[in-house]
């Protein structure tokens, strides 16, 4: 990184919310073009910046985005296993959880998410990012109350469906926020902070205090207090998390400038409110979007079943129910370890070796961490304590190749539309493997559940053959635009620079793997 910018043609004074005349796409940006178009020609010459100061910038963008970001994720994943704690506490026998219901309660959440993919898609390019995760984390909240007073199945089910449809819009908009505000080479930095197994530090805690409470409070507690914690903070979310560069109100125009500024490179874009029908059309034709559907149909299939399980497995090696609470909070330890690892991983070799394509090897390094592990945990005899309880813990190896994967596909994917429609067929794999996780922990087969973890090794190989693919594929594509892109090594591209073009129209565009 050089201490100057390059000079940019087409200067416009920083005041200036128009696009430089000189511009040869102005038409074009004012019509269907993105939100960033105004500001994307205002720092050449005397208004160029420095490293130190964007270096400034962006540790204020830290400072305020990632704290956000990290308790979104973090909320969504605490709320969603309430039920993984409450069991512990009388929850599957005062609502009448017989047989496989248990795992039909855990897989119910994830039928809403799936139902409201694609719609939540839509609402998010529609409707203000900020203002959307506000209410619906206001709702999602007053569900988990109302599950606190649930008594039986079909409450439940109905209940739980809620709480998945209400959750569909945040992760896909929390990377929709991380693709307005950094380069593609400072996203996995962000998404590993933002994406943590932290959610245990406040589950651990909060079902260890509420055994010593006596009677059917216990568990419906758990989803009371979840439940305020969630509406508290859609209050922070409204009031501190800006919709996008544009409308930030906690920097001024030249600093939205630099934003938009160091963007332009990857050729992105920042947001544009216009559904194209044409970029939905292309997102179901990319071979590479099914390729990653696939791969997070197999790599969630761990998250599925052990995020509902382990509580009960952990129980059944012979420990109380308080200490099981306090006893799963290693794996948001193990989880948070892989992510940063992997993503930091990411970062360093984006960094020190920007020539090399090394994203797809950390996703594969983490796969075969949590592979190994589950081979252990398959094979270990149940007397085994210790060994089965390692076993257990590194099988959450899982999130950090999860994460880099899902940073892949957002820098992957150019043109507004098609962001949001491939966010949402990758939350579609997700809720699908989710959906399908837990019925693979029957509950004749506790506390060693080897169908479960049969269905986890599995998981993991199909996982390292599809991510190979995706990366043969993009590897093909970049060696096929080198071939015809005379001006690939420019920085900035006036014919398609904030154009809210795809990845597959815009020549200039090169994949990461």
């Amino acid at each position: 990184m050089s201490d100057t910018k390059d000079a940019i043609v087409s200067p416009a004074s920083v005041g200036d919310v128009e696009v430089a005349s000189s511009y040869p796409v102005e038409k074009s940006i004012s019509g269907n073009g993105d939100v960033a178009a105004a500001y994307a020609n205002q720092l050449s010459g005397e208004n160029a910046y420095t490293t130190k100061e964007w270096t400034r910038l962006r540790w204020k963008l830290d400072l305020r985005l990632v704290p956000l970001l990290w308790f979104n994720v973090t909320l969504g994943a605490m709320d969603k296993v309430t039920t993984a704690t409450a069991a512990l506490y009388g929850f599957r026998a005062d609502t009448d959880l017989t047989g496989d219901r248990y795992s039909w309660v855990g897989s119910a959440f994830y039928f809403g998410y799936l139902a409201w993919c694609l719609p939540s898609g839509s609402l998010l390019q529609k409707f203000p990012i900020a203002k959307l995760m506000f209410v619906v984390q206001i709702l999602w909240g007053l569900i988990l109350i109302g599950t606190g007073f649930a008594n039986n199945f079909p409450t439940l089910i109905a209940l739980r469906v809620l709480l998945g449809a209400l959750e569909a819009p945040i992760v896909p908009g929390n990377f929709l926020v991380l693709g307005m505000w950094y380069t593609r080479r400072e996203q996995p930095l962000r998404t590993g902070l933002m994406y943590t197994g932290l959610s245990v530090c406040f589950t651990g805690p909060i079902g260890w205090g509420i055994g010593f409470m006596v009677g059917e409070h216990q568990w419906r507690s758990m989803f009371w207090i979840t439940g305020g914690m969630t509406i508290v903070w859609a209050c922070v979310i409204g009031l501190f998390l800006p919709d996008n560069p544009v409308k930030a109100k906690f920097i001024n125009d030249r600093q939205k400038a630099i934003v938009i500024d160091r963007l332009r490179a990857d050729q992105t874009g920042v947001e544009n409110k216009t559904f194209k029908k044409e970029q939905m059309i292309e997102t179901f034709l990319d071979p590479k979007t099914w390729l990653m559907f696939f791969f997070h149909i197999w790599i969630s299939i761990p998250n599925g079943g052990l995020t509902n399980f382990a509580p009960l497995i952990i129980k059944g090696l012979g420990y109380s129910s308080q200490r099981s609470t306090l006893l799963t909070m290693p794996t948001g330890i193990i989880q948070t370890i892989s992510s940063y690892l992997c993503n930091g991983g990411v970062f360093l070799c984006a960094k020190y070796l920007p020539q090399r394509q090394l994203r797809t090897a950390w996703v594969l390094f983490g796969i075969i961490v949590g592979m190994i592990s589950s081979v252990f945990l398959y094979t270990l005899p149940l007397n085994n304590y210790n060994g089965r309880l390692a076993a257990l813990y590194m099988s959450y190896f899982y999130l950090g190749p999860y994460i880099v994967s899902l940073g892949i596909n957002t820098a992957n994917t150019a043109g507004h539309t098609k962001k949001v429609t491939t966010n949402a067929l990758i939350f579609i794999a997700y809720c699908v493997s989710n959906i399908i996780a837990p019925q693979f922990f029957k509950t004749h087969q506790a506390p060693l559940y080897p169908l479960g973890m049969g269905a986890i090794l599995g998981s993991y190989v199909l996982a390292m053959i599809t991510i190979g693919l995706y990366a043969t594929y993009c590897w093909n594509e970049n060696r096929k635009r080198d071939a015809v892109d005379s001006a690939k090594g420019n920085r900035v591209h006036h014919d398609t620079d904030f154009r809210d073009l795809t990845d597959k129209e815009n020549i200039h565009f090169r994949y990461v793997f």
